[in-house]
């Protein structure tokens, strides 16, 4: 597990910044950050000339009226907090390419990034840095609830899951938190070659992904006692759909998911579930956890070609 050290939190000017930037907050109380970076990404910082005619007092630079308008909100959070070392960032152009920049050139270990439904927005933006960022990354739905008591990691059984095993094992002892190791088992399409019902096939996937649990909660060096294991069967061929209903069901507070792939760049882009978990409307927040060394180490290794 990579410590987040430095997270990078991008705002965009809606009623999501208050709940991103609380959430940091607490999250800060969890990870022991040494520097914020709160960002904003503007297409244009330049307004028309007849608009300054016609409002003189908005002649002021953009990025500081907004830099302002950020610090405000970010001071009700941390004014109290001299832990932390925090910057604000305006820039203008691109917001996939600055933020993209920025979390490469600060060393970013976290990216943190609202979910919006109701808000305005298109919401598209974390599943594109979530398939190319090279560090982790958190989604945060709007009016999340401020609380880990529950954290709900999906799992295949690899060595990717076990990342992610690792990262909510350190979280649930901070917050004291239930952990949920999480299995999607399904039934083989030729079942019924061997005079077996679906039922009992089902059945007996679910039995091998017990042992297969078992297994694998002892690879990772956890005791038994110290979490909950959840066995869900996909019965309609979309895993990312009954991990996020079963995440509803049982009320978790925290889902953590690991980007899928045994090389490098399979690593960056994503794995289909995680990347279909991103694309849902999530009303429990995600964080994906990335290998950020050895994605770095991968992509330098390509340039080198």
């Amino acid at each position: 597990m990579f410590p987040f050290k430095r997270v990078l939190v991008a705002l965009d000017l809606t009623e999501m910044d208050e709940t991103l930037i609380a959430y940091t907050a607490y999250l800060n109380t969890i990870f022991d950050i040494e520097k914020l970076y709160f960002v904003h990404v503007a297409k244009s910082l330049e307004l028309p000339e007849r608009l300054l005619e016609k409002y003189p007092k908005l002649r002021a630079p953009a990025d500081e009226t907004i830099e302002g308008i950020i610090r405000e909100k970010v001071d009700k959070q941390y004014k109290n907090n001299k832990k932390v070392e925090i910057k604000i960032e305006v820039r203008e152009g691109n917001a996939e390419d600055r933020i993209m920049r920025l979390s490469d050139i600060k060393e970013v270990d976290l990216i943190v990034m609202g979910r919006k439904h109701n808000l305005k927005g298109s919401g598209m933006l974390p599943n594109r840095i979530a398939r190319i960022g090279h560090c982790s990354l958190l989604t945060v739905p709007e009016k999340t609830d401020i609380k880990i008591n529950k954290i709900m990691v999906p799992v295949d059984f690899s060595k990717n899951s076990q990342f992610a095993v690792e990262q909510g094992k350190i979280i649930a002892e901070k917050t004291k938190a239930e952990l949920v190791i999480q299995n999607t088992y399904a039934v083989p399409s030729g079942y019924h070659t061997i005079g077996k019902s679906y039922e009992e096939f089902a059945q007996i996937m679910k039995e091998h992904a017990q042992e297969d649990a078992q297994k694998f909660i002892k690879d990772c060096g956890i005791s038994e006692g110290k979490l909950s294991i959840l066995l869900s069967l996909d019965d309609d061929n979309e895993p990312s759909n009954k991990i996020h209903a079963e995440a509803i069901k049982h009320k978790a507070d925290l889902i953590i998911i690991a980007s899928r792939g045994r090389t490098g760049l399979a690593n960056i882009l994503l794995g289909s579930v995680a990347d279909k978990i991103l694309q849902l409307k999530n009303q429990v927040p995600v964080l994906v956890v990335k290998n950020k060394k050895h994605n770095l180490g991968f992509l330098e290794a390509l340039l080198r070609l």
